[in-house]
């Protein structure tokens, strides 16, 4: 087992990941043009976790410079273990990788949102030392959620 940089052909992957991670069917074009997009990003880092050439987890981390922070802070935008590899630490492994690259790039903080109603994840989160101290409002501004 491995985790490396993700590249253009582990699309196909991450995409099923990401689609487990939603638990729903997503335009396929549309994520394959943003990860594209994203791979080319020195701010973004999308890290994936391959066992025998197959994708057992992915995560991504965006770092932005905030000016509230007065720095570089990274946020775990997406992370998910395929469901059959679940319960075998692969998270935490991911979880410490996302944390070492945000290191690396400067960061004074790791953040990461989770929805309301993933309640495993938010214990997985506490588990890795993360205090839930902020609340997410969100508005829809093109009429999807």
């Amino acid at each position: 087992m491995e985790i490396i940089n993700a590249r253009p052909e582990h699309f196909p992957q991450i995409y099923s990941l990401i689609c487990e991670l939603e638990e729903a069917s997503l335009d396929r074009t549309k994520l394959e043009a943003v990860y594209l997009q994203n791979l080319a990003d020195p701010n973004i880092h999308y890290l994936i976790v391959l066992e025998n050439s197959e994708a057992a987890g992915f995560a991504s981390v965006h770092v932005q410079h905030l000016l509230h922070h007065a720095g570089k802070i990274a946020e775990l935008q997406e992370i998910v273990v395929a469901e059959s590899r679940r319960g075998q630490g692969l998270g935490s492994l991911l979880f410490s990788e996302a944390e070492k690259t945000a290191r690396a790039a400067g960061c004074l903080q790791l953040e990461v949102c989770c929805n309301r109603k993933r309640t495993a994840s938010h214990r997985f989160y506490e588990r890795q030392g993360m205090a839930a101290s902020h609340f997410k409002f969100t508005e829809a501004l093109d009429g999807e959620n």
